[in-house]
């Protein structure tokens, strides 16, 4: 992110200060600042990897050349620097984002925030981020509003291990020369980019954040600083030489394809892999033609007064527009108001107000003041506190404070059996419930209410074409039943286990996140996804191998790949196809409908309204429409009398609009799933499925 070094802390230039390396920073903020703002910038991200390489440039720029002078770094003063520049500003935005979120964020959420405030504290909230966008049910949560401080980490993870790095090579070669440092930074910054190819591929939403695949990015900079280090910037050359002239075009060159990466970049594309190098290379170039100088370049124009003012405030900036802008939305919303549809835009230019207060009053007076300058220690010292204390303000974030009973006055739950959908009657209407006086599982924290299959991991990721096999009920129960699909298939693992306990079922899961059981080319957000088809191919295998008594399946699919994009018909086709093909094989195949879709807010609302959660109820046609019931419907239609589907939509959506609580039962969860205990309430309806595949057989 931006942690600009400034003045005599530049890197090696007549002046020590470069104007147009500040007005590049100011690009890159302000294209950050647009995308956040919901401006049509598709790229605009991009700007955080353009302050990857500035910082890298500048970082390594300071290394080298008291590399050269003492054969050596003083890795306390270095990093002490870090703390003065980057700390106290990164603490306070910290700070206040805490007491915000404390009174306007309930439940979950505002545990969440807690822990993501604590992290950031210790500069590892990245890899938070990423082993949270593993969990691909966590990416229906609104963001965090510390989600930026993922690049400040990336960028201390880098400040503290470079100058190792750099300190074991002094000492294992004398005054390391030039080209020595080169190709140990070469090999660092190689095996990055390559392990950003293949892991931007494999996982892209924890690649976004791993310190491992940005490394490369901040190493272009750094392999710019080493081949600049110790030479003498040159004199500026008339304007229209053919050199300057060169130069210049390919200044503006580099100026443009920055712009247009960050107006026009597409969406949907792994990042970073090799994409990143579409704002990475071009930064350098700007950075190398500002150095060389080009009177008719880019160079006047970055080092303009505007740019240059916006580019000293950029790390303000960026610390201060995203919490602004989510918890607005927050504030707002605790309000009971709407955010209108330009009020983003509004919260983003607000966010200049505390920036430039920041900048002001904290980060430039510490930064540049005498007082600290000479005291290393001192500053450590105060970094560890400040961190400590960046820790220390999330902690009242924590405790999850409910205004639910999860427990009836007795004190002891009733039985799944009494609870939940088997209070519903198809024949009597119910009346919707304001306040049920107690309800379980707390609503709040309903998202963590999920089947075993996702607490013991055995559903695999996105990435993974291994099939894993997990089992519940009776481990030697003389019926199995496998219970195959995604996670909407799982959510159905609770009901199996409840009916396996009276009945000796042997319970065999076999789960893969987002991934349809179809015979048809899998689609994942808008894209091919040949793990799930080999995964699928796998799984097929493994059931011909063993066949179970009953396949159950289900799934959110709405659609299957083809070379024209998702389409719809070909996932109708590939499921009545793979469900045929086992019933032709002798093995049942009970369809649990899809769930209907539900908001992924409904902790919210609940929070606001724990005494009206009728205000919390929501279409039910819609809900159902949007769903993979429709296409399920479709297939089973088509699949032959093998093939049962059980549509549940009656018991989860027993009117117009869903409810949140249903017999005492909070019944839904994040990502358009039921909690556990409610998919346990309906498990005599699923039960009852069950025999009767098993009772007729494939061909009953």
């Amino acid at each position: 992110m931006p942690a600009a070094e400034r003045g005599s802390e530049g890197t090696a230039t007549r002046s020590g200060f470069r104007p147009d390396i500040e007005g590049l920073r100011a690009v890159a903020i302000l294209t950050v600042l647009a995308h956040h703002a919901g401006l049509p910038l598709h790229g605009g991200f991009v700007g955080v990897d353009v302050f990857f390489v500035i910082s890298g440039f500048l970082i390594t720029g300071l290394l080298v050349a008291e590399l050269d002078r003492s054969g050596t770094i003083s890795w306390s003063r270095f990093v002490g620097r870090r703390v003065r520049r980057l700390l106290p500003a990164a603490v306070l935005v910290l700070v206040v984002t805490s007491l915000v979120s404390f009174v306007v964020v309930p439940g979950l959420r505002r545990r969440d925030i807690g822990v993501d405030i604590a992290a950031s504290a210790a500069y590892v909230v990245n890899w938070v981020f990423a082993r949270r966008e593993v969990d691909y049910l966590a990416s229906d949560l609104r963001p965090s509003p510390v989600q930026h401080y993922w690049s400040l980490a990336v960028e201390e993870q880098f400040y503290v291990v470079w100058p190792l790095l750099l300190i074991v090579l002094s000492l294992l070669v004398r005054r390391p020369s030039r080209r020595v440092v080169a190709l140990a930074l070469g090999t660092l910054v190689a095996s990055s980019f390559l392990w950003s190819l293949w892991f931007s591929h494999a996982s892209p939403r924890p690649a976004f954040f791993t310190t491992t695949t940005r490394v490369w990015e901040l190493g272009i900079g750094a392999l710019l600083a080493v081949a600049l280090a110790g030479r003498p910037r040159p004199d500026p050359e008339p304007g229209r030489t053919p050199g300057s002239l060169a130069r210049a075009a390919l200044g503006w060159a580099a100026l443009v394809a920055l712009l247009a990466v960050a107006a026009f970049l597409p969406e949907g594309i792994e990042w970073p892999s090799a994409w990143a190098l579409l704002p990475t290379v071009p930064t350098a170039v700007l950075i190398w033609v500002g150095w060389r100088g080009a009177p008719l370049g880019p160079v006047r124009l970055l080092g303009s007064r505007p740019l240059v003012w916006v580019g000293a405030l950029s790390y303000s900036i960026y610390l201060w527009h995203w919490p602004v802008i989510v918890l607005g939305e927050w504030t707002v919303d605790w309000a009971g108001s709407t955010l209108p549809a330009w009020g983003t835009v509004a919260l983003a230019l607000a966010s200049l107000v505390p920036a430039w207060l920041s900048w002001r009053l904290v980060e430039s007076p510490i930064h540049h003041g005498p007082w600290l300058r000479e005291r290393p220690r001192a500053v450590l010292a105060g970094g560890l506190a400040l961190s400590c204390a960046g820790v220390l303000v999330a902690l009242p974030l924590l405790p999850l404070r409910s205004p639910f009973d999860t427990t009836p006055p007795g004190g002891v739950l009733p039985p799944v059996s009494a609870l939940g959908a088997a209070t519903v009657r198809l024949d009597e209407p119910p009346a919707g419930v304001d306040d049920p006086g107690w309800v379980t599982p707390d609503p709040l924290v309903s998202g963590e209410d999920r089947p075993a299959a996702d607490v013991d991991r055995c559903q695999v990721d996105v990435a993974t074409t291994e099939p894993l096999a997990c089992t519940f009920g009776d481990p030697d129960g003389p019926t199995t039943v496998a219970l195959v699909g995604d996670s909407k298939a799982m959510q159905w693992l609770p009901a199996l286990e409840e009916a396996a306990s009276s009945r000796g079922w042997r319970v065999v899961t076999w789960g893969k996140s987002s991934c349809a059981f179809s015979n048809a080319p899998a689609t994942e957000a808008g894209l091919a996804y040949p793990e799930c088809d080999a995964w699928r191919d796998a799984v097929l295998g493994r059931l011909r191998a063993d066949p179970p008594d009953v396949v159950v399946t289900s799934g959110v699919a709405t659609s299957a790949w083809t070379a024209d994009g998702p389409q719809r018909r070909p996932l109708v086709e590939g499921y009545a196809s793979l469900w045929r093909s086992l019933a032709d094989g002798g093995v049942p195949v009970v369809v649990v409908g899809d769930s209907p879709l539900s908001p992924d807010d409904l902790d919210i609302c609940a929070a606001r309204h724990p005494r009206e959660l009728t205000r919390c109820a929501f279409d039910a046609g819609p809900a159902t429409s949007g769903s993979g019931l429709p296409v399920q419907r479709e297939a089973a239609a088509a699949s032959g009398p093998g093939v049962r589907l059980l549509d549940l939509t009656a018991w989860i959506c027993p009117e117009e609009r869903c409810p949140v609580v249903i017999g005492n039962v909070a019944v839904h969860r994040a990502g358009d799933h039921l909690t556990a205990t409610y998919a346990a309430t309906l498990a005599p309806r699923v039960a009852a499925a069950v025999e009767q595949a098993l009772e007729r057989g494939p061909q009953g």
